[in-house]
């Protein structure tokens, strides 16, 4: 990460965090004083930072619980990072692939989108949908910013025809977002989970980006 970063003549000045920071094939919308961009694999160190203080938040409290990952588990840094390495290496279609977006703000990343491949290979015109705002940017159009810059960039993907979400029955903000930028429930599986002895539905949801 020792590279410093270059501005180009005209360019808003970015923040001191994100020196070193790639643009290669990034996709960018400024908003507020907020850049949204696809990472590149030179980021993770950042983008993980971002992460991990992202899962901590998962049922803290303040934040309803939104994983599988028990709160006090540790976060598993290095199986992440070589699954994004990997998978932001890979082509859209091959086994494992993944891309990332986030919302870069004046001092952090504020928040930020994955896609991803299905397990099944017969799924491969599918991606998986992720995405996470850090507690103080929520209900301030960050997910609904970031889920539409996806959606922009998978429609460009002709290997791609829909994507797909899972969010906890309970999760209703999670599931408003959704929708509100076009997906559409087409399943709940009921008591799908036992979470800290209670039942938690799973939903799914699904986008289509294209007809064939």
């Amino acid at each position: 990460m020792g590279q410093r970063a270059t501005q180009r003549a005209g360019e808003p000045t970015r923040p001191a965090w994100t020196a070193g920071l790639t643009a290669a094939g990034a996709v960018r919308r400024r908003y507020h004083r907020r850049v949204i961009r696809q990472i590149d694999r030179v980021d993770l160190d950042v983008f993980l930072r971002h992460a991990e203080l992202h899962a901590k938040e998962s049922g803290n409290g303040t934040t309803i619980r939104f994983g599988l990952r028990e709160p006090s588990a540790p976060f598993e840094r290095d199986r992440i990072r070589q699954l994004l390495d990997n998978g932001l290496a890979a082509g859209v279609g091959s086994p494992g692939w993944c891309r990332v977006w986030v919302d870069e703000g004046p001092s952090e990343m504020r928040g930020h989108v994955g896609l991803r491949a299905h397990a099944q290979a017969e799924s491969r015109h599918r991606a998986l949908v992720s995405v996470g705002v850090l507690e103080p940017y929520r209900r301030q159009g960050v997910a609904a910013a970031l889920l539409n810059a996806a959606i922009l960039w998978a429609r460009s993907e002709e290997a791609l025809t829909w994507l797909d979400s899972e969010v906890f029955g309970h999760n209703e903000p999670a599931l408003r977002l959704h929708q509100t930028v076009g997906f559409t429930e087409v399943a709940r599986l009921t008591d799908m989970f036992r979470i800290a002895g209670e039942k938690v539905d799973d939903v799914r949801l699904t986008l289509k980006l294209r007809d064939e």
